[in-house]
């Protein structure tokens, strides 16, 4: 019997939030998951898993470029935005786009596929409050510059590579982790859970397991070179976001104004719940079969995994 050649994913970030849960898949698909490691509990966390660490850091460029040069498949998930609750994101930019350099340099002219992470809040929201897409306007004013890594990615296709830029929605969520757990946490400090206005701006939300599922779709089917919305249908409001980690919390929920909130939050995280963005996936339904299946943001939040980061909180033991 003839044995079929096991394809390699390399993957940045694979043992952070959704690099672990997309390293999982993989694995359990028959990938073998080479993942960057920077560090012997990242090592210990990834073998764990079954993946292969690879001993560097985002910006250890000959070491990104031997291993993509060596890998079928490569994603880059490693959170470079460390100045996220900063207006200045000059370095982040940089840092990100050295990194795809070096990725490029292993694989032009092959036709492997590089996707990356990127974030719907990229567009524009709709004036009229109706939903976004892929081919909506960049909003260039936003709160960050995200969207020049990603053009930046997607301009490297005319060096015989096929890019790949998924759309993760501003809150994912699911196991207890993420945004939600840090805003929950922030709440309960200064003893109240905020929404801007009255709280009706609706945004995206995707759970981490349905996030790695469509990461692997794509890593699977590899279709052209395209941009993938990662959000599921069911929009909520940031009001019923703030009152249900509220009510989680045991404390009371209260409105403020933009500039309150930025007061409060600090600029990005002020802007940020602030946001709305009403982002649809019918295109990765419709061209990749990918439909979310776990249970909704406020769901998990009321009586999933953050019932337990909620009674943590409140116990002091995190």
């Amino acid at each position: 019997m003839t044995q079929v050649q096991r394809k390699t994913i390399f993957i940045t970030g694979a043992s952070g939030y959704i690099g672990s849960k997309i390293t999982e898949l993989a694995i359990a698909d028959g990938f073998i998951v080479r993942g960057l490691s920077r560090s012997a509990k990242n090592d210990d966390k990834l073998r764990a898993i079954g993946a292969e660490p690879v001993r560097g850091s985002i910006a250890s460029f000959d070491v990104l470029t031997v291993e993509s040069a060596k890998a079928d498949i490569v994603m880059h998930l490693v959170d470079t935005w460390r100045a996220r609750f900063n207006e200045d994101y000059s370095a982040v930019v940089r840092d990100h786009n050295l990194a795809i350099d070096a990725f490029v340099k292993g694989i032009q002219g092959t036709m492997k596929p590089l996707i990356i992470a990127s974030g719907s809040a990229v567009v524009k929201p709709d004036p009229e409050h109706n939903e976004t897409d892929e081919t909506s306007p960049i909003n260039t004013e936003g709160i960050n510059r995200r969207y020049q890594c990603e053009q930046y990615a997607l301009d490297q296709e005319s060096k015989g590579v096929r890019v790949y830029s998924i759309r993760l929605a501003p809150y994912v969520y699911g196991h207890g982790g993420s945004g939600i757990a840090v805003f929950m946490r922030l709440a309960l400090q200064r003893g109240t859970s905020v929404y801007v206005g009255d709280g009706s701006r609706r945004t995206s939300t995707v759970h981490v397991n349905d996030a790695a599922h469509l990461f692997m779709l794509v890593a699977k089917q590899t279709p052209a070179s395209s941009i993938y919305n990662c959000t599921s249908d069911d929009y909520v409001t940031v009001g019923d976001l703030a009152k249900g980690m509220a009510e989680a919390l045991g404390i009371p929920v209260q409105s403020v104004t933009e500039e309150e909130a930025i007061a409060q939050l600090g600029p990005f995280l002020g802007k940020f719940i602030s946001l709305e963005n009403i982002a649809s996936s019918a295109k990765a339904v419709r061209e990749l079969g990918w439909k979310p299946k776990e249970a909704g943001i406020l769901e998990d939040i009321a009586a999933g995994s953050y019932v337990v980061v909620a009674e943590s909180l409140k116990s002091g033991s995190s």
